[in-house]
């Protein structure tokens, strides 16, 4: 699913590439004629490098043990991944890399704190142009895809699932409702004041019920 939605690009990114598979697809599909494979541990940048002399690509795919897109060269980066981790940490790596809204396509994935994520990508001039979903053994996972585009109304990813009916958003729907439903039950045992954060809760659940409407008349 995310490499379907990286676009034909001189040079890629992949941030965490752990086992470096991503880095190999969009070397043989064509997409790519150059990948920077970056991770901040050494372990799975070794089985990167490790994947890239399997299938000969070794001048093909540029390694870096690094934190997000903090190396030289960087920049050179047409299309950027970063998948598989939370949106804050998603965060911490594109402010420190604001050259990344300069015309370039990001393809995001994240694994928790997405509309956190959103609401940061909207108020730092970003915008999020498609969506997708997929199931992979049995969770369902969704990732956008971003430009540096300033727009005046937060795209979210639910709006954008909507525009392609995609069939699984009534799925993904109904699991995003669940875990704000369990948050606001919670919450009616604690002891502090949650006022503010159980009015935030409670107007992103109706915009999942309405969204969840709208999909019941497909």
């Amino acid at each position: 699913m995310v490499a379907e939605l990286v676009p034909k690009s001189v040079i890629a990114a992949d941030v965490g590439t752990d086992h470096g598979y991503l880095a190999v697809w969009l070397l043989q599909s064509g997409r790519a004629e150059r990948v920077l494979a970056t991770d901040i541990h050494s372990g799975p940048l070794n089985r990167a490098k490790q994947t890239a002399v399997e299938f000969g690509l070794e001048s093909e795919i540029e390694t870096h043990l690094c934190d997000g897109l903090q190396f030289s060269g960087a920049e050179q980066a047409e299309s950027i991944v970063i998948a598989g981790m939370g949106g804050e940490t998603m965060i911490s790596i594109l402010s420190a890399a604001p050259w990344t809204k300069q015309g370039r396509t990001l393809i995001l994935q994240p694994q928790s704190k997405r509309p956190e994520l959103e609401q940061w990508l909207h108020e730092n001039g970003y915008t999020t142009t498609d969506a997708k979903l997929c199931f992979d053994a049995g969770k369902l996972y969704l990732a956008i895809t971003v430009r540096g585009v300033p727009s005046e109304i937060l795209q979210t990813a639910e709006v954008l699932l909507l525009r392609n009916r995609d069939p699984l958003l009534p799925e993904f729907l109904s699991q995003e409702a669940q875990k704000i439903e369990y948050a606001l039950k919670g919450m009616e045992q604690a002891e502090r004041d949650l006022t503010a954060i159980r009015a935030q809760l409670s107007k992103r659940l109706e915009q999942l019920q309405s969204y969840q409407k709208e999909v019941a008349q497909w």
